[in-house]
Parts: C-alpha cells; sequence; structure tokens
C-alpha cells in the first residue's frame, strides 16, 4: 500500500485529536476503496504519470465513480481525451448499472439508435432498429431491421424512457412509416407490436454466415457483431473459437473468390477473437508473423505484448488477397485493431472498407476486479499497433467507398442482397464499381443514442481480466 503514507499523515492530524481517541481504521474502512482504485490506476493505466496528485483528503470521500473519473488523463489520445475508460459498481442495483440492451441475463433482443424526427414535423425522439436476434421476443414480436419506433407502452420515446426498449416486463412499441408527399417528408401510423416480457439469451456474435454466387463469382459473407469468445463472453471459453474455425472451414470448402466481413455493428471484444479472425483472413504465408502488438506502461513487464498470426487455424485460413469490410461509426476497438492488423499483409488498397469512418480507439482496455468492493475497474492499459509498428487512427479509418445508410428511409435485412452495404459491396466485386456511391442529397441523420455502446463506450479490446 504504498500510497497509505501520505493519507495516513493527512488523517492523522485529525483523527487522532479526537479525544485521544484512535478511529483511523473507521475512516480508512469509509476511503479503501478508492484507495484500491488509485493503486490499481497508478500501477496499471496506461497515462499513469498523467494521474494528478490527490492533495485534498476529502477527495477520498467522493463516490468511488466521481474519483475513478478524475484520474483519468484529459487529454489523451491527440486531445480526444480518455473517454473509454469505465468503472463498473456491481453492488448498485442491477437496474440502474445496465445500460445495454443485449444483456445476456434479460434481454428484448434488438439494438437499436435514437434520433431526432427525420422528416422534421416533430421534436420527438425515435428508435430506429439496427438489427433483432433471432428466437428473441422482439423477433417474436415482428419487429425487423429499420423498423422506426416512435412510443413506448402509448408514450413518446424520450432520452429518459427509452431503456424501457431494453428489458423488463411486456411492452407495446407503437411503430410508424415515413411516406413522401408533395409537401415533403410525413408520418404514417402503422401498428402496435406487442412484445413479451424480456428472457435471458445467447447473444451468438455470427449473426449471419453465408455464401453468394454473383454473376459467376462465389462471395462469402459473415456479419459478426462481437469480439466473444463464448456464451458467458468471460475470456475463458472456446465455444465460439470452434464456431468460427467451422463457419470459415465451410467458407473454404467452397472456394470462394471474395469475403465480405461486416463490422459494422461490432465495437470490440477480445483480442484473442480478434487475432483469431486475422489468422482466418491473413495470407497464409503471414502465419506465425506479429498480427498485433500493444504497448503497455513503463511499469509493466514487459512492456510490449505480441499476438502473432495462429498458423493453427492454417486448414480454414481462405488465403485471399484482398478483403472487403463493411464498417460504421460503432466500428472500434478490436474491428479496428483486425483492419490495422492486415494492413501490412494485404496492402491497404487490399483491405477495402465500405460505410461510414470507424469510430477511431487505438487503445486496448482490461479489467480489475475487486469482488469486497463490488467494484471493477475498465481502465485503458495500452496502445494498439500492426507489425510495422502503425496504430495512428484515433480519428478512425476512412472507407475507400463512403456509404451511409442512416440517410435511407428503408432498410432491407442484414443479408439480403438488396441490403445498402451489402449490394454496393456486391457490385464492386463483381463488376467494379458500386451504383449508389454518389451521396444522396440532404442532411445527415445524427444519432443520440445507441443501444451497442450504451451509456459508456463497453468492448473495446479486451486483454483480460484481473481479480483481487
Amino acid at each position: 500500500m504504498k500510497y497509505l503514507h501520505y493519507i495516513g499523515i493527512l488523517l492523522t492530524l485529525c483523527l487522532f485529536s479526537s479525544c485521544g481517541e484512535d478511529r483511523s481504521g473507521e475512516f480508512y474502512a469509509l476511503i479503501e476503496d478508492r484507495i484500491w482504485i488509485e493503486e490499481t490506476m497508478r500501477e496499471n493505466y496506461l497515462w499513469y504519470e498523467e494521474i494528478p496528485l490527490i492533495e485534498n483528503e476529502n477527495d477520498y470521500f467522493q463516490a468511488p465513480a466521481t474519483f475513478f473519473k478524475n484520474l483519468l488523463y484529459k487529454s489523451a489520445l491527440n486531445g480526444k481525451g480518455d473517454i473509454y475508460s469505465y468503472l463498473e459498481e456491481t453492488l448498485i442495483e442491477e437496474e440502474e448499472t445496465r445500460n445495454l440492451t443485449l444483456d445476456r441475463t434479460s434481454t428484448y433482443g434488438m439494438e437499436f439508435e435514437l434520433v431526432g424526427d427525420p422528416t422534421g414535423t416533430t421534436t420527438h425522439t425515435i428508435a430506429r432498429i439496427l438489427y433483432v436476434l433471432p428466437g428473441s421476443p422482439a423477433e417474436s414480436a415482428g419487429i425487423q431491421r429499420g423498423d422506426w419506433i416512435t412510443a413506448i407502452n402509448k408514450a413518446h420515446i424520450t432520452t429518459d424512457n427509452y431503456k424501457r426498449m431494453m428489458s423488463g416486463a411486456q411492452i407495446a412499441l407503437a411503430r410508424d412509416h415515413i411516406v413522401s408527399t408533395d409537401e415533403g417528408l410525413a408520418w404514417q401510423p402503422q401498428d402496435t407490436l406487442q412484445v413479451g416480457p424480456s428472457i435471458a439469451m445467447e447473444i451468438n456474435p455470427f449473426l449471419i454466415d453465408t455464401l453468394y454466387q454473383v454473376d459467376g463469382q462465389k462471395i462469402a459473407y459473415l456479419v459478426y457483431n462481437e469480439f466473444s469468445t463464448g456464451p458467458n463472453n468471460d475470456g475463458t471459453e472456446s465455444v465460439y473459437q470452434e464456431q468460427m474455425k467451422q463457419i470459415f472451414s465451410q467458407f473454404k470448402s467452397q472456394n470462394p473468390d471474395a469475403f465480405i466481413l461486416d463490422l459494422r455493428y461490432n465495437n470490440g471484444g477480445y483480442l484473442t477473437c480478434a487475432q483469431e479472425l486475422g489468422s482466418l483472413l491473413a495470407p497464409a504465408t503471414a502465419l506465425e508473423k506479429d498480427f498485433i502488438n500493444l504497448t503497455r506502461n513503463a511499469l509493466a513487464d514487459p512492456q510490449v505484448l505480441s499476438y502473432p498470426l495462429n498458423p493453427e487455424y492454417a486448414d480454414a485460413n481462405l488465403n485471399l488477397d484482398k478483403v472487403y469490410i463493411l464498417t460504421g461509426k460503432l466500428t472500434a476497438s478490436a474491428s479496428e485493431a483486425l483492419i490495422n492488423g492486415l494492413i501490412p499483409y494485404l496492402g491497404e488498397s487490399q483491405v477495402v472498407l465500405v460505410g461510414e469512418k470507424t469510430a477511431g480507439k487505438p487503445v486496448a482496455m482490461s479489467a480489475f476486479k475487486n469482488e469486497t468492493y463490488g467494484l471493477t475497474l475498465w481502465p485503458v492499459v495500452a496502445y494498439v499497433s500492426n507489425a510495422n509498428n502503425e496504430g495512428d487512427y484515433v480519428n478512425g479509418f476512412e472507407p475507400q467507398y463512403p456509404l451511409n445508410e442512416r440517410n435511407l428511409l428503408t432498410w432491407y435485412p442484414l443479408g439480403n442482397t438488396e441490403e445498402y452495404l451489402l449490394k454496393n459491396t456486391l457490385a464492386l466485386i463483381t463488376t467494379g464499381h458500386m451504383p449508389d456511391l454518389i451521396p444522396e442529397e440532404g442532411e445527415e441523420v445524427q444519432a443520440i443514442y445507441n443501444s451497442i455502446t450504451g451509456t459508456h463506450p463497453k468492448g473495446g479490446l479486451i486483454i483480460h481480466s484481473i481479480d483481487n
């Protein structure tokens, strides 16, 4: 407890003088969780040297979340600041801390974004469905990707009540259409769907895997929504590792001419999953070579951790000279590490990005748990780079083919060959050009909130968990 000496001095001045009675143990018990937070951060945080000195002992009596936030480096990442590190307080009531809709313990099974009214006719907040899990209460109710949800239990959606779309009892969701009239866009009521109570679900990251035959070419397609290890996603499982091998073995048996990886809704996850996927997509000649490198702070031993391309995946490796990746604003961290890691072996022009600019998160995180205090720290602990020591994508990766689905009034299901990003990528592969590359006119629809990242950016690039 190397930081206790000055805390003890500060407390002693006010404690030992209290009627001659030593009550320092009582006061230490009030702040010991914050002392653990500080010590863990000063040892493991990537920017540990930038943690401010705590000169006022009253700061130790702040709420743990406030105390933790005040330790973060506000000028990190070229001034972007550390917007990624966060604290989980597991002893707080679950309903207060849950902020992601696809919670494995209880979910309706749909991801969504909140946007302002795209018709401009109201000031209401609208939820748009990004995708729906198979077998979920949302799917059973008939909710589909692209649906505009305007009300929950007859109340307009707001930034205060949107969490009712995540989990709970049966809810009624009003679904409306947007139609074009002589006077512009307008709302048209569609129906009200009754969504059954939320349930525990497996959040399988392999939403769609299929192979298309277009103009004589075989094109494999995978929608991969999270770098997760298994049903519990605790980092110790290998269930999804085996499933990924099976999927790619099936693709390889079809001898595809091209591969499309859909990461537009993939916010990140475990580094080992990115390493595995990279080992299946990099050229076979690159196996055993460096893929992702992590540079930790100067106190870490070793300071650099290397994750090579794994030769154990050689039998399922597609050995293609180009990969097409669909991206969006939610494509982050482990997804970006994969993109960055493939560039040295395929070439920047051969890692073809289609969609929107990615989030820009070139750092890795790790969990530090303390069951006694009911706390889990998720600090940034490392910079991420590729085999060429390149990792400067704090502003995100710009796609070679920018396409924005948000401005479209109608969305097709993921995997449908008419779906905007997939349709254009299939056309690029088979004809060399995209029919919809010219940007549409009009102001871009901006998301107010999305259920994938929640109120803080969970996901990220996760190294491992450490229990204290």
